[in-house]
């Protein structure tokens, strides 16, 4: 790879819109596994690593190819979001979750998906019998 490709972390988070609830996770995990630079892509950062251990990729979600549970650990300090993350081919690597972000606006701007109730069509009530009429008109009474 061309090193002079690469930018600063600061310069692909700002390019990559990466949340700002994220970034100080993000640095901190950059620090300690010794990122030297990064390589903006259309989902992810990628990370490069002074030790030439795979590169991180750092996506909108988690930052993901840590070797290990214990190096995911020892760079997030956050054992309770660190998951294995095993692909399609069988290979396993170790991710780190990032903070969600607490949603804003007003309230009520969420999209909320309500279910559809299956309430019964009324077609009116016979006025002899007092019973519900049927889509064709009929009810109890009718000959």
């Amino acid at each position: 790879m061309n090193d002079a490709t690469l930018i600063p972390l600061e310069a692909a988070m700002e390019q990559f819109k990466l949340a700002d609830d994220a970034r100080p996770l993000v640095r901190q995990i950059a620090l300690r596994a010794g990122v030297i630079g990064c390589e903006v892509k259309s989902s992810y950062i990628k990370a490069m690593r002074e030790d030439g251990l795979h590169p991180l990729h750092i996506g909108k979600r988690s930052t993901e190819w840590f070797g290990s549970r214990v190096e995911a650990v020892s760079a997030s300090d956050l054992p309770d979001r660190v998951r294995d993350k095993t692909h399609g081919n069988g290979m396993v690597n170790w991710a780190v979750d990032h903070p969600v972000a607490a949603r804003t606006g007003s309230p009520g701007s969420k999209k909320r998906i309500i279910p559809a109730q299956d309430e019964p069509k009324s077609y009116g009530v016979c006025e002899k019998c007092w019973q519900a009429r049927t889509p064709s008109g009929s009810c109890g009474c009718d000959d």
